[in-house]
């Protein structure tokens, strides 16, 4: 019994900021409605170390088009290219030290750990220009994408003063991004309500009637 209590004292006397918690972030438009597929992340403004996201990323080349057309990672994560369509894909970035090229045949994939810096990769192919898709690589490991409620739920470990920052690619906004800090240890339940729109995202298809390269 003397050890439950002093067990709890030692807890109660643990700061706040130690105690982990599910944080739950809604993002909405202007016009009060749901964003989905918008990237939140947390960046703590505390001196404390959290654990890095291992998850691996595929980012498929399907019907032509990049699917998921946005995806996310840490630093030093692998993403996994697949191509699940039955032609070939060469897909690159041609900017900065994140670039990469990959001709990949159907069925086949290739892997990519070596990342350099955080920041937008974005991708495309040379065989088939319409297809676009964006890779966002971070330095933290708390990051997601709302779901089609706009809603977004985040084990974080340690709770305190953090940066939530919410980016998409066609958000109209000054490098795509909208920020605000928060305090984790007062309020599990974030509300982001963006008053800059979602500009349109191009057509992931051939705007021609046929795809002289579709056998390639």
């Amino acid at each position: 019994m003397r050890s439950f209590f002093v067990n709890a004292l030692i807890f109660c006397c643990l700061p706040y900021c130690v105690i982990a918690a599910d944080i739950n972030i809604k993002v909405f438009g202007k016009d009060n409605k749901p964003l989905p597929d918008m990237v939140v992340y947390l960046q703590s403004q505390d001196d404390i170390s959290l654990p890095l996201n291992e998850n691996v990323v595929e980012i498929g080349q399907f019907d032509r088009s990049f699917t998921p057309y946005i995806s996310v990672i840490q630093l030093g994560n692998t993403v996994h290219f697949k191509n699940r369509d039955d032609i070939t894909h060469h897909i690159y970035s041609p900017i900065g030290d994140n670039k990469f090229s990959y001709k990949i045949n159907a069925g086949q994939s290739a892997s990519k750990s070596d990342f350099q810096q955080t920041g937008e990769v974005a991708m495309g192919c040379n065989i088939h220009d319409w297809m676009s898709g964006y890779l966002l690589i971070l330095d933290t490991p708390l990051f997601g994408k709302t779901n089609q409620a706009g809603i977004l739920s985040l084990a974080v470990p340690q709770l305190g003063k953090y940066q939530l920052i919410v980016w998409h690619p066609q958000l109209d906004t000054a490098n795509n991004r909208f920020s605000q800090q928060v305090d984790l240890s007062v309020n599990h339940n974030i509300t982001v309500k963006l008053e800059n729109k979602i500009l349109k995202i191009s057509e992931q298809k051939n705007e021609e009637d046929f795809d002289f390269l579709s056998d390639y």
